[in-house]
């Protein structure tokens, strides 16, 4: 199946089945695939040849939904920029995958107009709410060029341990695979009102808009995610499947726009990013009394998930009970395997790393044949995460090869904020970590050891950090200091120390 596919099988099916329904703003199937035909056309008049990269940088909007599925079907390949970064490193990614067209909604005109001037490859910068994209929607409807299977779909980017992030290339394979799956698991069918509550850059949504598509439901966006608009939204738009990270799933149970009325229609939650605590699994059952809960794994690089734990899974007590702080188990279609030695099977839980293969597994990273040749090893992807298998066949993840922190729902390489605080003429070094935290599960941490004899506060580290990378990749706390970082016999920084000794005096201010 083509990713255009699921608009055509959609207008088909459902022939006045809403596409869209986002408050005032309604869709039929046929419509959509009109604008989407049509913005595909002009999308060619402006230069857009078969493999060519458009750049994206929108909040999401059925406009954002539209562009995608348009770019797709000109011909071209999606490379969905994360709103949260800072402009170097979005005009990295923008230069790097050499877009030659660049969309933005008005939250980004600014970036934008400023990316047009500095990136060669540019041809155009375009606002997804100006006259100029009015104008392409007028244009007249073209024929789907989509291609092959094995053409290329995408580059999404995902961080890097050396600093700077990684194109991943996807195809319409990926894709294709990772929706099927997301509408085997979840029953996507076209009584679903799908909401856009996570960011639709994110290859989690991006899936699951596809599988929607898929199954001939409708799509409900919400801009950012705020308590107030996603209660808005279930109530305006009948909003039956989420998809949330456990922060934003706090955020909705303990917001004073609670409305339990409107909690008991949803009848399907996802989660990924973190496993659920207990604690948090036991207010969402009551909360939400008629949905069924699935968390994922899975990471940029397979497109999305890879193993599932399912609804009768998600209990405290009976024998389906016992397997929360898991991963779940691998999806139809994918294997994992611990450990790179092929001559024996690992044991249920020997931990080694996490080893995968499927239809959605990337094809490589762009323009970095030894990183690809480095993670793509006979056949397997080297996920970077060390986990192991229990003797059920639930993953369980124990650490994070990459030296990386999930905060909020969003992955933070330890190195791209070393780097930036390491840039700061007064640092002597420093190193970075996650520590737990209550809101938002790991926060980012910062050991700074500044140069002998220099002053150097907090506000000015924090300012140096936010010139330079995300807002959600700064440091939420820091500690100052003379002392040298702790090294190991080959003089590497002893992160695990490091986290001791802040949990140690975080015991004592509390005792």
């Amino acid at each position: 199946m083509m990713s255009t596919a699921a608009l055509r099988r959609a207008a088909s099916i459902c022939p006045k089945g809403l596409a869209i329904s986002s408050g005032e703003e309604q869709r039929t199937w046929p419509e959509l695939v009109g604008r989407v035909s049509a913005l595909a056309g002009a999308l060619q008049s402006s230069g857009l040849q078969r493999g060519d990269r458009v750049a994206t940088l929108a909040r999401n909007s059925p406009r954002y939904f539209e562009l995608l599925m348009a770019i797709w079907w000109a011909g071209g390949a999606i490379v969905p920029l994360n709103t949260r970064l800072a402009f170097e490193e979005l005009r990295h990614i923008v230069e790097h995958s050499d877009s030659v067209l660049l969309f933005s909604d008005e939250s980004f005109e600014e970036f934008g107009a400023q990316m047009a001037q500095v990136v060669p490859s540019l041809k155009e910068f375009i606002r997804l709410d100006d006259a100029r994209y009015a104008a392409m929607i007028q244009h007249p409807r073209t024929e789907d060029a989509c291609g092959d299977l094995n053409s290329l779909a995408g580059i999404c980017y995902t961080g890097g341990t050396t600093g700077l992030p990684k194109g991943v290339e996807l195809t319409h394979l990926n894709f294709s695979f990772a929706a099927m799956s997301l509408h085997r698991e979840l029953g996507y069918n076209q009584d679903t009102v799908y909401l856009h509550s996570t960011p639709m850059f994110h290859l989690g949504d991006l899936a699951n808009g596809l599988a929607v598509t898929l199954g001939g439901g409708t799509h409900s966006f919400i801009s950012q995610f705020k308590p107030e608009l996603f209660y808005r939204r279930l109530c305006d738009d009948g909003v039956t499947h989420v998809q949330l990270v456990p922060t934003m799933v706090a955020m909705v149970l303990d917001g004073p726009e609670r409305d339990d009325e409107l909690l008991s229609r949803i009848q399907s939650i996802q989660y990924g990013a973190a496993p659920v605590s207990q604690a948090l699994l036991a207010r969402i059952l009551q909360a939400f009394p008629n949905a069924r809960i699935n968390q994922f794994y899975g990471m940029t690089e397979a497109c999305g998930g890879i193993c599932s734990l399912p609804p009768d899974r998600h209990v405290l007590s009976g024998p389906k009970a016992g397997k929360l702080k898991s991963a779940g188990q691998a999806l139809p279609g994918f294997e994992i395997r611990i450990g790179s030695d092929q001559s024996r099977p690992s044991k249920p839980g020997e931990a080694g790393e996490i080893l995968l293969r499927g239809p959605a597994i990337m094809r490589g990273y762009w323009k970095a044949p030894e990183k690809t040749a480095q993670t793509l090893v006979d056949g397997w992807l080297c996920s970077g995460d060390a986990g192991y298998l229990d003797e059920d066949g639930f993953l369980y993840i124990v650490d994070r090869i990459k030296d990386m922190i999930i905060s909020g729902g969003e992955n933070i390489y330890c190195a791209e904020v070393e780097n930036a605080l390491a840039s700061h003429p007064l640092v002597e070094s420093c190193a970075v970590l996650g520590l737990p935290d209550e809101r938002w599960g790991d926060r980012v941490h910062a050991v700074v050891v500044r140069k002998p004899g220099a002053t150097l506060s907090i506000a000015e580290l924090d300012g140096h950090c936010r010139a330079q990378i995300a807002g959600y990749k700064v440091p939420r706390s820091y500690d100052v200091r003379s002392d040298p970082l702790p090294l190991s016999s080959i003089g590497k920084v002893q992160k695990n120390q490091l986290r001791e000794e802040w949990l140690a005096a975080e015991k004592s201010r509390a005792g």
